[in-house]
């Protein structure tokens, strides 16, 4: 479960087994702030902190359509989306509101699986009407934006909040634009119906407090390959601010999303974080206390030459692309033995699986989200089965298990 703290914002990270009351109290992990929840059983207004990513778990028929509201100041978008909608008999509009206020009367009401919900509206906009979903009555949102300049901005902020995913809106109404994202909206916004968003809570979080960037340098003891796919953006969220600059170490990862989605929330995760970080690119030299971001339509490789690890970056070979984090994780192992470590974050598909099994083989380390956590638990409970790895809980707390890693590494 994650709750923010309502008076730093700081993210706080605690296992559903520690709530061993009705409510639970405990100190914020930096300002010491005493903070209380709620246990989550079911039956209390949704809540269910052990819900996983299958319709059974929520009650539903597995057959029932998966219901959602659709929420956009625009009427031919609302259109287009609900059409979209239609064709898929897995999916079932049962609802349409123009502004955030209609949708927090409608949501109660029409108890949608999913909610797409517009960035920019009259009477109140996309992230003030997150804020109140999260509060009042929690809900798969999925987020519709331009993804430019102020807007990927305010998109990510929501992603703070509570969003599970988000989606670029139509560049125009061609149809030929429109069909090509017609497989991807649907297919996201069912992934999005199958999150459990029971481990998101929701307590005014604040803007994190920039810090100055590392110097670059060459010396990386350690190289990490951090795997995620659906739910990456908000587990990266929470763990790469966490981390210090300070550390012999450099990250890599790879996010389940298309190079200008990446491109904007690389911008945005170094503005939030004390590590540089920055769009992966062939041929950069990596550095530690850096962060490099990968789309999963490249195939990101790092080589030794002349004592500097350089990266190597060529678009994908597969269509669809798949195999992106395994790529990634086998190449470092390879390269770098015991130096390879690898972390596993929230995801769908097996993504990241074999990938560890090289790591783990050559001597690295493997940090894997505890699944309970996740907003999708496939991947980090598959490799914590299968490998018999115990898990972490993200944050804070996995930030200091890699600087503890990171440490004992440099003492070998």
């Amino acid at each position: 479960m994650i709750i923010f703290c309502e008076e730093c914002g700081a993210r706080n990270d605690l296992s559903s087994d520690s709530l061993d009351a009705n409510l639970h109290t405990f100190e914020c992990c930096k300002c010491g702030e005493v903070l209380m929840v709620s246990k989550p059983t079911v039956g209390n207004g949704g809540f269910n902190a052990f819900a996983r990513m299958t319709p059974e778990n929520k009650g539903k028929n597995a057959r029932a359509p998966i219901t959602v509201l659709v929420v956009d100041d625009s009427t031919v978008l609302r259109k287009i989306i609900r059409e979209m909608f239609a064709s898929d008999d897995q999916l079932q509009v049962v609802g349409e509101a123009e502004h955030g206020l209609k949708a927090l009367e409608l949501i109660p009401r029409l108890k949608p699986d999913v909610v797409t919900l517009d960035v920019n509206m009259p009477v109140m906009d996309g992230l003030t009407t997150i804020k109140h979903i999260m509060i009042k009555c929690p809900t798969p949102v999925v987020m519709f934006s331009t993804l430019t300049g102020q807007g990927s901005r305010e998109t990510f902020d929501t992603l703070r909040y509570g969003a599970v995913d988000f989606l670029q809106k139509p560049s125009s109404l061609l149809k030929e634009d429109l069909k090509s994202q017609h497989e991807l909206i649907i297919s996201r916004v069912k992934n999005a119906a199958r999150a459990g968003i029971d481990t998101v809570r929701y307590l005014r979080p604040a803007r994190a407090a920039k810090e100055a960037k590392p110097k670059n340098g060459t010396d990386c003891s350690q190289v990490f390959a951090i795997g995620s796919s659906y739910g990456g953006y908000g587990s990266l969220l929470g763990l790469i601010p966490e981390l210090s600059p300070d550390l012999p170490a450099a990250f890599l990862s790879v996010l389940y999303a298309a190079p200008p989605h990446v491109d904007a929330f690389a911008r945005y995760l170094d503005e939030h974080s004390p590590l540089a970080v920055c769009r992966a690119q062939d041929g950069q030299t990596l550095a530690p206390g850096s962060c490099y971001l990968a789309s999963v339509f490249e195939w990101v490789t790092v080589a030794n030459t002349l004592d500097r690890l350089t990266l190597q970056v060529a678009p994908q070979r597969s269509t669809p692309p798949k195999g992106a984090s395994d790529e990634l994780m086998t190449s470092l192992s390879t390269t770098l033995k015991e130096r390879a470590s690898g972390i596993l974050l929230s995801g769908i598909g097996d993504d990241g699986i074999a990938g560890i099994e090289q790591l783990l083989n050559g001597g690295g380390k493997v940090i894997v989200q505890d699944p309970k956590t996740c907003l999708c638990s496939d991947t980090t409970a598959m490799a914590a089965q299968k490998y018999g790895l115990p898990t972490v809980l993200p944050g804070v707390v996995m930030a200091e298990t890699i600087r503890t890693h990171c440490l004992n590494a440099s003492h070998r």
